[in-house]
């Protein structure tokens, strides 16, 4: 069945530039390293540090002999330990008044599980700048929800990562090593307070190679050595400890760690190597919407809007009669079109008014970020570019890149009409949802000259016909 009969059909010349070439190999360790760049956005951290946090744990579980089923899991558990990280965001930033990544960030730095630095931490991150008393009326406000509040932010990580983790193909390991990362030896942790080995062993690496990563990265080797040391007992396993500590005494070990800087570095230490087909980019798929389900995570205003984006995206294609090849190639970059969103503020991301000039230029730079972090995955790097250009306009008015016309790739011209119509079709902080006739009456003005016709035509061939609805969710038809 075409959705075009009766359709004028109309090609972009430049779409063929977009497609994924069906015969090249795509490891799933670098598909997954790359992504989990990503993830490193959500916690405040420089990309790369799930990676090296990686490489750490997989020394210690060669150290411990692990067996190779437990190494895999080990291995993706790494990687993933922060796949939940946007499910909190928003309560951290509106909990605190402050960025949700800054907040984050900071809170790495501190024995969180002692009350009075617990609450130093609170007391400096209760809206940093603002005037005392309204830092007090914050600060009220935190202490008011009490531990139980703590508790309640690491659960709904932890969990929400567990379900991403199992989502993606692992069964249980790496689900439950996710779920417990952040409890502790002596059951001071969160969310259960689980103790000693009641902690599975992969959450008890997870734990101590991120922290060590954490450290490394901000101080040096010593003082990783010297928090790892000191944390002996109370955060950490001793045994655990103790394999890093010796193992971490070569110089060698730091200096293979400084060479972790892509995904396909960390991508050599996989136990058991996969390939994702690119033939039928089922898998690539749902990985792709399983990503846009966490960025959309971020914040209740643009809940599932990745999955429908893509959604508009490929009916979209389909409509304007490109093959199936380009309709799923146009699916994909959907999904991934906001995945630098993970590296903006929840304060700016749900600011109820207009931005200012710095907070403009911090959403204005989410595309670039989309692009680097898909472009080391060498047989997606036309979806980085076009995922990345959703914002570029026909008349060179967009962002990041300032694009015009016929340098915009046809997908990115494709999905930036189904971003605006999802967008426009639902509420944001700082005005109500419209109606299907009010969103086409604006996006009708910038038919042309931003948004391009052949498109807009399609949009409105779809709409009227039922193939588009705004209330889809469903990009799995495609």
């Amino acid at each position: 069945m075409f959705w075009n009969r009766g359709f004028n059909v109309l090609t972009w010349e430049g779409v063929r530039d977009i497609v994924v070439d069906p015969d090249a190999v795509l490891s799933r360790a670098e598909l997954i390293a790359a992504l989990s760049r990503a993830l490193d956005l959500t916690e405040g951290e420089p990309m790369g540090h799930a990676m090296r946090a990686c490489w750490i744990g997989m020394k210690i579980g060669q150290a411990l002999e692990l067996s190779l089923a437990e190494r895999k899991e080990l291995y993706y558990g790494l990687l993933l330990k922060d796949a939940g990280c946007t499910a909190n965001a928003q309560q951290v930033s509106a909990w605190f008044g402050t960025d949700d990544r800054t907040a984050k960030y900071a809170l790495k730095t501190v024995n969180w599980s002692n009350l009075w630095s617990a609450t130093r931490y609170a007391m400096g991150q209760a809206k940093p700048g603002a005037p005392w008393h309204v830092r007090m009326q914050q600060m009220v406000s935190i202490g008011k929800r009490g531990p139980q509040a703590a508790r309640e932010l690491v659960a709904m990580r932890c969990t929400r990562g567990a379900d991403i983790v199992r989502r993606l193909g692992w069964a249980d390991l790496a689900p439950d090593a996710v779920l417990n990362l952040d409890e502790h030896w002596d059951g001071s942790g969160h969310p259960r307070g689980l103790k000693g080995e009641a902690i599975p062993i992969l959450a008890r690496i997870l734990s101590l190679a991120q922290t060590v990563e954490f450290f490394w990265g901000r101080s040096g080797s010593n003082t990783a050595r010297a928090i790892a040391e000191k944390r002996r007992g109370t955060w950490f396993d001793p045994q655990l400890v103790d394999i890093f500590l010796v193992l971490s005494r070569n110089a060698n070990f730091w200096q293979e760690l400084r060479l972790v800087t892509s995904p396909r570095a960390i991508a050599q230490l996989d136990p058991a190597p996969s390939r994702i087909s690119l033939t039928t980019m089922e898998q690539l798929l749902q990985v792709a919407h399983i990503f846009g389900e966490i960025v959309d995570s971020k914040t209740s205003w643009t809940a599932q809007h990745s999955v429908r984006t893509a959604d508009y995206a490929g009916k979209l294609a389909q409509i304007l009669g490109w093959d199936k090849r380009q309709q799923q190639d146009t699916v994909l970059a959907g999904f991934f079109h906001d995945l630098g969103k993970v590296g903006v503020s929840n304060l700016i991301l749900d600011k109820p008014g207009p931005l200012d000039t710095k907070e403009r230029q911090a959403i204005e730079r989410h595309p670039e970020l989309t692009f680097n972090i898909l472009e080391p995955i060498a047989p997606l790097r036309s979806i980085a570019h076009v995922a990345a250009s959703h914002h570029e306009r026909l008349d060179g008015s967009g962002y990041y890149q300032h694009s015009s016309g016929s340098d915009i790739p046809g997908g990115g011209l494709v999905v930036a009409v189904a971003d605006v119509f999802d967008a426009l079709a639902h509420a944001r902080p700082y005005r109500r949802q419209l109606n299907v006739d009010e969103v086409l009456a604006l996006m009708r003005k910038e038919k042309g000259s931003k948004l391009w016709a052949p498109a807009m035509d399609a949009l409105e061939w779809g709409l009227a016909h039922r193939i588009i609805d705004a209330a889809d969710t469903d990009a799995s038809g495609v």
